[in-house]
């Protein structure tokens, strides 16, 4: 009985995140389209942005937002370059992206580790979400949880919904 117990609840935690997932879905599909979005940091000399059919830009997608690498069939990371990020992606109207530090992150922080930050348009309009993993579970729920991570990019990208406040990300002060 144990055994089928724990499956079971597998299950049907299964059946409530895939049902929360699509009802969410749904919804964002009826929004406006949403913003348009650039993910994560650059990573020495490379910057790496989800592939438009990765999972996460597929979620961009179901969350009815705009991505400027959404046409690309990668299912990984594409590795670019900062010149080839700001060409393609640099009027992005959010940045967010994850990062592992012990205190919140700056602008002033942000441009110390790269000055080519202050091109993006997101970086001149403040409209930046930052996600700090070691201080927020992201990397433990979300691979069992995207519905938490499609309702924070839902919010993200269509303001004005406020749908449960974000989980993961915040708007950077500063």
């Amino acid at each position: 009985g144990m055994i089928f117990g724990c499956e079971h609840r597998a299950d049907s935690l299964f059946q409530v995140v895939s049902q929360t997932y699509l009802s969410l879905k749904t919804r964002a599909a009826h929004l406006p389209l949403g913003r348009s979005i650039l993910t994560e940091l650059k990573t020495g000399s490379v910057w790496y942005c989800p592939g438009g059919a990765s999972t996460i830009g597929q979620m961009i997608a179901d969350a009815h937002g705009r991505y400027a690498f959404s046409k690309d069939k990668h299912s990984g990371s594409l590795s670019l370059s900062f010149e080839q990020v700001l060409a393609k992606a640099g009027n992005s109207d959010v940045w967010a992206f994850k990062y592992d530090a012990p205190s919140p992150m700056t602008k002033d922080q942000l441009l110390a580790e790269y000055p080519g930050y202050r091109a993006l348009k997101a970086f001149q309009t403040g409209e930046i979400y930052e996600c700090n993993s070691s201080k927020v579970p992201f990397f433990e729920q979300t691979p069992f949880r995207p519905d938490f991570l499609l309702r924070d990019l839902i919010q993200i990208l269509h303001p004005g919904t406020n749908w449960g406040g974000l989980r993961y990300y915040k708007k950077l002060n500063g």
